[in-house]
């Protein structure tokens, strides 16, 4: 995600490592949220985030083999395909349908409503259907208190239909929608009181006339923010509503705001909002904030530290590091699982490497806090982390902190690419996801870590060689001698379809489509066990993947029943043509020698494409050697795979997909 000044100056990041982020939905306390996926054919399982500033999320290179190091999302639904979000609030509203997230999902043609309770800085999960509707693609409300859900009824993947979508007007039973006031024609006063205003949009309008206005005085608008029986939405617009307007009278109310419980996160969030204004004075009443009892100031505070630049605060940050509670149970794969107790750690972690503060961790490896410096040095590619690590190899016996060094150390052979105009394809719907990075380029120390290295190869036991090869693997890094490039490859064979009898009636071959459609659709639930032999038989399994876990080889099947009708799965499956996939395009690549090869993209790295063509065969494509890449038309999927089974075989294979969750 990020963040830019409505003139368009100051665009920065506000966090990294989501995918198919389609909205951003703010409450009235600056709170963000969104749902992200995972890769096309990977499952597009729907991840709900509090989305915090400096935080990486993980995709694609670190949310599945360094879970550990990623901001974890609130909480994973499975298959589905997010789109719009909006936190409505209106007051006018019943309670029970107003101030809460609500989240879009187009592929299970409902809309989502998330309470989402307190938890330390961040919150737990929670989720209801709040709307039924087909296909829902965003949501909006406006100062009125009416909601508008907008629809892709009858749409695809294309807009090739005069009668696609619609928008709904959502209201409460009785309620009369009052039209808002003309925010320009309000005296400074009721400017002022409309910060107050019920729905959030009316406020926004209100701050954005306020800013407008020169006769609004700093005084009214502290006023505002510090009256304690002023709803406490109306006191936090009130306050940014000063920051943005007036930064020499915030700074000089900044450490009497500080005192009030309900105005210091946003204060402090305040006082570092923009990089282009930033007072060193105002540091140590941050820092002092640090320890502070409410797990929100922390976090606030710890972003703030690190948006400074100061390294004075490098100490605090590392004692910040430490969990505030066990990691819960849940899910097997971890990336899934939310962990409150690790939202303050990984803030202080990324604040520590914003700062650079290589000194402050080296001088931390050996103590109680040498989990979190070795965390912020593996992230720092400076000569004087590479040469401090050293240091500390070379005076340390203790086999398990041996350990930890020559994993920083390795983590820092490669550093990300920086993207540009000829970077390869960042990224495709199915990137590289192994990590730690996604275009691993070598910088000016990797030489001299890989001779350190290829040395301790030589000189070590077999134990500890085995260690180290291991710690090369997991980072993807190859060293000449040392690493066999060439991974291990299982051949593949190509697909061989059952052939269809052109005597039998009552094969699907042998139909037209419109009795195939009628005959399923009539089959009832099917038998999911001849469903799971079919699979296999058809040669299905050879393009499908159909569990969590497995290595992507086509779409993903888990929860497909949850994204797609039954008769949108019928029509796919006999007619693979007329509705292909999402992510599942067919390409025809032409590369540099000539050759053309044609197929969908299995895997995308910054090296190599994994293309899959029709009869199942994968084949890595070198990606500076490809010229170009062109859409088709016709899936991959061949025309006839199940043309030798009946209606009723077919909804037995559908009863077994409707078991894959």
């Amino acid at each position: 995600a990020v963040r830019v000044r409505p003139d368009g100056t100051e665009m920065e990041f506000f966090s990294w490592g989501q995918r198919n982020i389609v909205d951003i939905a703010i409450d009235p306390y600056l709170n963000v949220f969104t749902r992200d996926n995972t890769n096309d054919g990977g499952g597009w399982d729907i991840r709900l985030s509090h989305v915090m500033q400096t935080a990486n999320y993980g995709y694609p290179s670190q949310y599945l083999n360094f879970t550990q190091e990623i901001m974890p999302p609130l909480a994973d639904y499975g298959g589905g395909s997010g789109c719009g979000a909006l936190y409505f609030q209106d007051a006018r509203w019943p309670q029970s349908h107003s101030d809460m997230l609500l989240t879009c999902d187009w592929g299970r043609s409902e809309v989502f409503s998330h309470r989402l309770p307190r938890h330390g800085a961040t919150f737990d999960a929670q989720q209801d259907t709040f709307l039924n509707i087909p296909r829902p693609t965003d949501a909006d409300a406006d100062a009125s208190g009416r909601l508008f859900v907008s629809s892709w009824k009858n749409g695809g993947f294309s807009f090739d239909r005069p009668d696609v979508g619609f928008v709904a007007l959502i209201t409460p039973e009785d309620f009369i929608p009052r039209p808002a006031p003309v925010f320009s024609e309000l005296s400074d006063e009721q400017l002022v009181a409309a910060l107050a205003h019920p729905a959030d949009a009316g406020r926004l309008h209100a701050q954005r006339e306020i800013l407008r206005r020169p006769s609004i005085t700093t005084a009214a608008l502290l006023a505002a923010a510090r009256h304690t029986t002023s709803p406490a939405y109306a006191r936090v617009a009130a306050l940014w509503t000063l920051r943005q307007k007036d930064w020499d009278g915030f700074r000089s109310a900044f450490t009497t705001l500080l005192i009030d419980p309900l105005l210091r996160e946003h204060a402090i969030r305040a006082a570092t909002d923009r990089r282009s204004q930033l007072d060193k004075a105002l540091f140590s009443p941050i820092f002092s904030k640090l320890d502070d009892p409410d797990p929100r100031v922390q976090a606030a505070t710890i972003v703030a530290l690190g948006r400074c630049g100061d390294l004075r605060a490098a100490q605090g940050l590392l004692q910040a590091a430490q969990r505030t509670e066990a990691a819960p149970a849940g899910h097997a794969d971890a990336w899934r699982n939310p962990d409150p107790g690790r939202v303050l750690q990984h803030l202080a972690v990324q604040a520590l490497a914003d700062l650079q503060a290589v000194d402050t961790c080296l001088a931390a490896i050996g103590t109680p806090l040498e989990q979190h410096a070795l965390a912020a040095l593996q992230r720092i590619h400076q000569p004087a982390t590479v040469d401090g690590l050293f240091r500390k190899l070379g005076s340390t016996w203790d086999p398990r902190r041996r350990s930890e060094l020559w994993t920083a150390l390795i983590r820092l052979y490669h550093r990300e690419g920086e993207f540009t105009a000829d970077s390869p394809q960042w990224w495709g719907t199915r990137p590289d996801t192994s990590g730690p990075y996604y275009d691993r380029q070598k910088w000016a120390e990797s030489d001299r870590i890989a001779a350190a290295v290829k040395t301790a190869l030589q000189d070590g036991n077999e134990a500890q060689k085995a260690e180290l090869q291991a710690i090369l693997k997991r980072h993807v890094v190859n060293l000449e001698g040392v690493s066999d490039q060439a991974a291990e490859m299982v051949a593949d064979k190509p697909i061989e379809l059952p052939k269809a009898d052109p005597g039998d009636p009552n094969l699907i071959a042998n139909l037209p489509w419109e009795q195939v459609l009628a005959r399923t659709m009539a089959a009832g639930a099917g038998d999911p066990e001849n469903g799971r032999l079919l699979f296999r038989q058809q040669a299905c399994i050879n393009c499908h993947s159909f569990a969590n876990g497995q290595q992507p080889r086509g779409p993903h099947l888990v929860d497909i029943t949850k994204r797609y009708k039954r008769e949108e799965l019928i029509e796919s499956i006999v007619q693979p043509s007329r509705r292909i996939a999402q992510g599942f395009d067919t390409w025809a690549i032409a590369m540099e020698s000539g050759q053309v090869h044609t197929g969908f993209i299995v895997l995308e790295s910054a090296e190599t494409v994994t293309l899959r063509d029709t009869t199942g065969i994968a084949r890595d494509l070198i990606q500076d050697e490809i010229e170009d890449r062109v859409r088709q038309e016709i899936s991959e999927m061949p025309a006839g795979s199940v043309g030798n089974l009946t209606p009723q075989q077919l909804a037995d294979l559908l009863a077994w997909l409707d078991t894959l969750h």
